[in-house]
Order: C-alpha cells, then sequence, then structure tokens
C-alpha cells in the first residue's frame, strides 16, 4: 500500500499477478478527554485477486502523540491470506514522554495445514510492564475472528449479516473483520 495516492501490491506478492479487486479506507482522529486530537487511526482494507484467488490485505496503522506532538503508541498490523494461509505481521511501538522506546512488540501468526503458530517478540525496557497471557489470550482471539472472516471470505457470506443476509457497514467491517450482523441486528 502505498501513501501517494496510487495503489501497489504489497511486496509479498511480488512474483504474482496481482488484481486490486476493491478498497476500504477509513480515518478517525484518536481525541483525549478534553477533546484534542491526540492521533490519528487509519485503516486500510485491500481485497485482491492473486493469481486468480481472493485475497484480503488489511493494514491498520495507529499513531497516538502526547501533547507536545510527540509519538507515543505507532501500532502497524498487516494480515495477509493466500491458498487459504492467514498470516498476522503485527508491530506496536510505545514510548515514554521522552521518546525512549519502552515495549516494543513484534508479533507473527500463521495457519499453515491447519497450525497455528504464534512467534512473539516482547522487548520491555524500564519496567514496562505487560501481562504476557492477557496479551497472548487477546491476539488469540483476534486471530481467530481473522480466521473465521477468511472462511466466510471463502464461502461467499463475508460482509454479509448471519441473521437477515443485508451487507454489514463497511466501517463496522474495517472496525472488525470478523464482524457476523448488521447494526439492526447486533447482540
Amino acid at each position: 500500500m502505498s501513501n501517494s495516492g496510487e495503489w501497489s501490491a504489497p511486496d509479498r506478492f511480488s512474483d504474482n499477478e496481482v488484481e486490486l479487486v476493491d478498497e476500504i479506507v477509513l480515518s478517525e482522529d484518536i481525541l483525549d478527554e478534553g477533546g484534542s486530537v491526540i492521533g490519528e487511526h487509519v485503516e486500510t482494507i485491500d481485497i485482491l485477486e492473486v493469481d486468480g484467488q481472493g485475497v484480503v490485505v488489511i493494514d491498520d496503522v495507529t499513531i497516538v502523540t502526547d501533547d507536545e506532538g510527540d509519538l507515543m503508541i505507532d501500532e502497524t498490523v498487516a494480515i495477509f491470506d493466500e491458498d487459504g494461509d492467514v498470516v498476522l505481521d503485527e508491530i506496536i511501538t510505545i514510548v515514554d514522554a521522552e521518546g525512549d522506546v519502552m515495549v516494543e512488540e513484534h508479533l507473527i501468526a500463521a495457519d499453515s495445514e491447519g497450525n497455528v503458530v504464534i512467534a512473539d517478540s516482547i522487548t520491555v525496557v524500564d519496567g514496562g510492564e505487560l501481562d504476557d497471557r492477557q496479551l497472548a489470550s487477546s491476539l488469540r482471539e483476534e486471530l481467530d475472528g481473522v480466521e473465521l472472516a477468511l472462511e466466510r471470505l471463502d464461502a461467499g457470506s463475508y460482509g454479509l449479516c448471519d441473521s437477515c443476509g443485508n451487507p454489514i457497514d463497511d466501517s463496522v467491517l474495517a472496525e472488525m473483520p470478523q464482524a457476523r450482523s448488521c447494526s439492526a441486528h447486533l447482540v
């Protein structure tokens, strides 16, 4: 994905014939309690055709700054599906007020032949604390939801409400790609 307005295929697919079928781009400001803009969340979902097969590419970027505009949290997520395989590549960086990295996480999760492999690298600096069990549980939940969404994509039911068959709003799918209900049937 390119910020210049021109679309280009992800490097991962450089040896393939790739066509952009659809692209959804959502952007929203992140506000503090006083209503001041402290960051931006941009999510891009590209529906691709790679060598004649459907692929979803999700690029999710969250940037949060402090009062002086200094970077506090930078999160990037990319999710790829090729031939039924799922790869989740997530990088999260959290810095303190001086700009020093406090926590840096790089996660890669892949589903190959039905086996889920999670390689997680977390660097905690300056006494920062992370609850590894909470993090692992959250990431597994996220991966399960993505796998379900990919199954629905393959079945042709992705983006359709399970209850009524109506389309699910693009903004809902961008926030929760695993959504299975339209706004009229949210539980």
